[in-house]
């Protein structure tokens, strides 16, 4: 019964989207359609089918062969619900969730279109429903039904068992899938209206919402990687991580772009061609993960034919939109010139930076991809490749990013600049000065990072305070700039956070037994008791470490080695200690006699990566907030 509401849902779901796509031969006529009605049954749909492959795995209906082969009855409630998304079909379902909600989302609470610009926009929306749509129904259906049903399931992968996995992805959904609402607002421009400054101030809102919860699935990603893979570490340039990361650098280039587009009335080729990026990037990262071409901990391996599927649309869109842009390329007309010391200039300098890290990123992700392709040898682009490549980019962005606020629109005064960085630069030697004098071991590289994180810093509270009149206008902000000034106060953080964790961390393997300890800067770790466990669907061990700082009892911590018998698959659990300055970390590995060996870390600064994370994504919500409720 579930597998035929879910079918039939989707069935009427791409009926209308493709209903709705035939209205574009209507928007010359007289009488408009309004689309409202269709969009709303789209969403309801879509959401029906969602919601019914949801209590598929919350009864474990093993009829249905995704829930047979991603669950289990043994499995906690809430694994059970995030395992609709834990799979290939059940997240296509979740991708196309999304992007009928951003058109539900335009449809009923953007006022400011006026209604053939809202068909067309929502018509070119459910283009890409309807053929989503089509590649879920043909290849990817999440209804299939096997019989006779099995007694059981073959369980959810153990590492996706996990908080922080549940809810990433749909937030990192929300993102990149919410950039098509950005494609499409494009794609309809071209058909009706023109590229100027009310263009800029539609697309502005919803850029900055995709941005946002990019952000934070991004940063929920990179949490979840760091205590549970036992690494220690929260981004290893995985190509599944950078397939987010693409589209997040294209987005931060775009939200950058529209605002000198909104202001000045120029960068109309330029803003357009970020849009169609940002877009293809989230369709390239849609390809990358579930084409079956990459091997990673969270991809989506799946057949040749899906990918080829998947292949054909990433192709259809990009190549499609490309050549509508060159072909409209010559009406276009940029209206103004800019100057290098200007907040544009400044701005054009950081996009161009943007766009040289995204494809350097690009090209160390596939090309390891087309030699094996072409030539049969297998490479790996590692971190020392994208390190230093992103080092080397990011430090004059980041330099730049501190006082691009402060400076006017059309021409500034380069002398006068200079002047009131001075303050900024004495704060910032003075804050790498303490750093060094506190933490003096690890590379001068670190003191660099540092550095950037107080420039930026006391760049942005410096514009801030002159923004206020020191506090004299503070009722006067409003919520955008406020977004701005917390996102950027965001990156300072963040960046501070990479840097300590990455450069200044310590590192300790160690096998130990029941009652000896390890010494791990100026703390010790007693280790007591190693006992055995068991969970709903798991067994293990899990061992008491007591933390000591000067004969001081702090706290015991308890990391685990958790073994799933289903997939007879094991899991590293760490326990982490966090001060807000810095964390200790323990991870624990597999027994050798009647030892245990351990992987210890102090990594100092480490929780300002998500402190700043989430300080970026509360930024961007607050300029959304303003902005999506004012009218043009």
């Amino acid at each position: 019964m579930v597998a035929i509401i879910g079918n039939i849902s989707l069935i009427f779901a791409i009926l209308l989207s493709f209903y709705q796509f035939l209205n574009i031969r209507n928007i010359n006529k007289i009488r408009v359609l309004n689309p409202d009605r269709n969009i709303s049954l789209q969403f309801f749909f879509i959401l029906t089918a969602f919601f019914s492959l949801m209590f598929a795995y919350v009864v474990s209906d093993f009829s249905i062969l995704n829930v047979y082969q991603n669950s289990h009855t043994a499995k906690p409630l809430l694994y059970k619900i995030t395992g609709v998304w834990g799979n290939h079909e059940g997240s296509m379902l979740l991708w196309v969730l999304v992007l009928v909600f951003f058109g539900f989302l335009i449809s009923r609470y953007d006022k400011r279109l006026d209604l053939p610009y809202k068909t067309l926009t929502l018509s070119f929306q459910s283009l890409i429903t309807f053929i989503f749509l089509l590649f879920i129904l043909l290849s990817s259906n999440p209804f299939v039904v096997i019989s006779p049903t099995p007694v059981n399931g073959q369980d959810l992968n153990p590492l996706l068992q996990d908080p922080g996995l549940a809810f990433h992805p749909p937030n990192l959904y929300i993102g990149y899938v919410g950039l098509s609402i950005v494609f499409s607002f494009t794609i309809a421009r071209f058909y009706k209206g023109s590229f100027d400054a009310s263009w800029a101030k539609l697309i502005k809102p919803w850029v900055l919402l995709s941005w946002s919860f990019l952000t934070l699935g991004i940063s929920l990603g990179s949490w979840w990687a760091y205590y549970e893979l036992g690494w220690g570490g929260f981004w290893f340039w995985d190509p599944v991580e950078n397939a987010s990361l693409m589209p997040w650098l294209c987005a931060t280039a775009l939200l950058h772009s529209t605002l000198v587009l909104e202001k000045r009335n120029t960068l109309k080729k330029w803003t357009i061609l970020l849009a169609f990026l940002s877009f293809s990037f989230s369709l390239i990262g849609t390809f990358l993960v579930r084409s079956g071409i990459i091997t990673s901990v969270h991809a989506f391996a799946s057949d040749p034919t899906r990918g080829v599927f998947i292949l054909m649309i990433c192709a259809f869109f990009i190549f499609s939109s490309f050549i509508l842009l060159a072909k409209k390329s010559g009406s276009i007309k940029e209206e103004k010139l800019i100057s290098p010391i200007s907040k544009e200039g400044t701005i054009i300098f950081n996009n161009l930076l943007m766009v040289a890290m995204l494809l350097t990123i690009f090209i160390g992700t596939i090309y390891p991809i087309f030699l094996e392709m072409f030539t049969g040898d297998q490479i790996s682009v590692g971190p020392p490749y994208f390190n230093l490549t992103s080092t080397l980019i990011m430090g004059p962005a980041i330099l730049i990013m501190s006082f691009a606020p402060m400076i006017n629109w059309k021409k500034d005064d380069l002398v006068g600049l200079l002047s009131r960085l001075k303050t900024i630069l004495f704060l910032s030697l003075l804050v790498t000065f303490i750093f060094f004098y506190i933490n003096f071991q690890g590379p001068i590289i670190a003191l660099v990072g540092i550095f950037l994180a107080a420039w930026l810093f006391f760049g942005t509270l410096f514009n801030f305070f002159e923004k206020t009149k020191y506090l004299k206008k503070l009722k006067n902000l409003n919520k955008t700039f406020l977004g701005m000034i917390v996102a950027h106060l965001g990156v300072a953080i963040f960046i501070a956070g990479v840097t300590g964790s990455t450069l200044w961390k310590v590192e300790k393997i160690k096998t130990l037994k029941v009652g000896e300890k390890v010494l791990l800067n100026n703390y010790s770790l007693n280790f007591d008791k190693i006992k055995k466990i068991r969970g709903k669907n798991y067994i293990g061990h899990e061992a008491e470490f007591n933390l000591y700082k000067k004969n001081k009892f702090i706290k015991t911590l308890k990391p685990q080695k958790r073994f799933y018998p289903v997939q007879e698959f094991p899991t590293t659990e760490a326990a982490i200690y966090s001060r807000g300055l810095s964390d200790i970390y323990i991870a624990m590995s597999e027994p050798i006699d009647n030892s245990w060996i351990f992987r210890f870390h102090y990594s100092p600064l480490t929780p300002w990566i998500w402190i700043g994370s989430i300080m970026a994504f509360i930024g961007g919500i607050l300029s959304f907030s303003h902005r999506i409720f004012k009218r043009i």
